[in-house]
């Protein structure tokens, strides 16, 4: 197989490859370097390495299949990792200033379970500061860029790890989401990208919280980002907490035309969704009926205008629980906002206890209609967001204030950049969500479908993505991943 084509192949191939010997962890760490340097200058999404470490790692797994050693399920696989994840021997700065320096002495519980299962981690990718926004740039290591098109954003805050899967720099990557940032990168990159069940993945290690926090912050979740739906299948137990792999169900199906499929692109909501990618949308539910899945329209369990309130009061007050002088920041923009976005921030990041509870029993009826909703259907396909990969708005620190300044254009309008909607849904009410490439365009950028699943049921929406991805189709990679 050309090396071009081994790069860019499954992790779950690539590992075949390494078992029947025909090549070694350390032919295909040398491999992804080779690419990294030919094409990374361009796009800048890896951004740190820890290659002594990595070498001896593989010559060590190489040195152990060798003499027949059992091995981990993952072992000799190079990857890299989002930066914000701890990981010894490399940097963890989440793109801030005041932690250039911060060299953790310890893995993330979730880098430790990848380093347990044998994976070799060669470096880490970019992101945006602070893991919050659709952009990948920060004042340490610059702006990412979109390997399908420079001009246009990867996304964020995954944006460096799906580039880097997108141009086969990596078997696989390690992102998180809290406000889709593991689907908004996969869907503008053309790659497959899980958002796991709040809870499944351990997220301490993970900046933020800061260097040394315990807790783990609401609605934040860890996932697998990857080219093919079956190596989302690999990853996702090895992921998960062991306590709570006891939690993770079967897929409810194993046939594709068995899936009792809902399709929901915004009507009755005000969800905005450019027409080029709900075209797109459509045209794959057409492909999906015609491989002889059953596709329903359908009206969601929850108003989405409210359940999307719930979700911005929710998540800004996390943010400015974490971030006191955050509501300061936004305030100054009260009286120049047209579109009253810097007013309700403020309001939701200046939340009480008494209105944090109030939220939560908000989000307890969202859990129970959506569990309904589940009793009939068993997945949900919607958007991931409403428009694909826009070119580059790289300007200030990116804080979500200078945010409110930015705009997207949706059908030739221009809209507030700071939309939550379609990565709300899930996120609010802690489902599963899975990114499947469509295969399709829409202004020349990849556009994927967001697949939601029921609550700690993560194998079901991710079966469904490799059946799909065995009908359809699926990962297609950027044309210079393939020079």
């Amino acid at each position: 197989m050309p090396d071009t084509n081994v790069a860019l192949a499954p992790a779950s191939t690539q590992l075949e490859m390494l078992r029947s010997g025909d090549i070694s962890s350390e032919e295909l760490l040398d491999l992804f370097l080779a690419r990294i340097e030919k094409h990374n200058p361009a796009i800048n999404v890896v951004i740190a390495f820890d290659l002594d470490r990595a070498r001896s790692e593989a010559r060590a797994v190489d040195a152990a299949r060798a003499r027949g050693d059992e091995l981990p399920p993952l072992a000799g696989l190079p990857i890299t990792i989002k930066e914000c994840f701890e990981a010894v021997g490399l940097p963890a700065t989440c793109g801030f200033p005041f932690l250039a320096d911060h060299r953790p002495s310890e893995d993330a519980d979730a880098v430790k379970a990848l380093r347990d299962a044998g994976a070799i981690i060669l470096g880490k990718t970019n992101l945006p500061q602070g893991a919050s926004d659709w952009q990948s740039f920060n004042p340490i290591y610059g702006l990412s860029r979109n390997p399908w098109d420079h001009d246009r954003s990867v996304g964020g805050s995954s944006g460096g790890s799906a580039a880097s899967v997108a141009m086969g720099f990596t078997a696989f990557e390690l992102g998180s989401d809290i406000g889709g940032s593991i689907r908004i990168p996969a869907h503008f990159c053309g790659v497959y990208g899980h958002k796991s069940s709040y809870g499944l993945v351990p997220m301490r290690g993970h900046i933020p919280g800061m260097p040394g926090a315990l807790y783990e912050v609401e609605l934040g979740v860890a996932g697998p980002l990857a080219r093919s739906a079956k190596d989302l299948e690999m990853l996702l137990p090895v992921l998960a907490a062991p306590d709570k792999l006891p939690l993770l169900s079967a897929p409810r199906h194993e046939r594709l035309e068995d899936f009792r499929i809902g399709l929901w692109l915004g009507e009755g909501s005000d969800y905005l969704l450019d027409d080029g990618v709900r075209q797109e949308l459509e045209a794959y539910a057409e492909r999906l009926t015609a491989a002889g899945a059953r596709v329903e329209r359908v009206s969601l369990p929850v108003d989405p205008d409210e359940s999307l309130e719930i979700y911005l009061n929710t998540l800004f007050a996390i943010v400015g629980a974490g971030a006191p002088g955050e509501a300061d920041e936004f305030a100054k923009y009260i009286d120049s906002d047209p579109t009253g976005m810097a007013d309700k921030m403020v309001r939701y990041m200046r939340c009480t206890l008494p209105e944090w509870f109030e939220l939560q029993d908000k989000r307890e009826h969202l859990y129970r209609k959506w569990a309904s909703f589940f009793d009939e259907y068993d997945v949900l396909l919607t958007a991931p967001v409403p428009i694909v990969a826009f070119p580059h708005m790289a300007d200030g620190e990116g804080v979500h204030s200078e945010q409110l300044e930015r705009r997207i254009i949706v059908n030739g309008r221009e809209e507030p950049y700071l939309d939550f909607s379609w990565q709300g849904l899930a996120t609010v009410a802690k489902l599963p969500a899975t990114i499947v490439p469509t295969g399709g365009a829409s202004d020349g950028m990849p556009v994927g479908l967001q697949v939601i699943g029921p609550f700690m049921e993560d194998l079901t929406p991710i079966r469904f993505a490799v059946l799909a991805e065995d009908a359809l189709g699926g990962f297609s990679p950027p044309p210079d991943a393939e020079d």
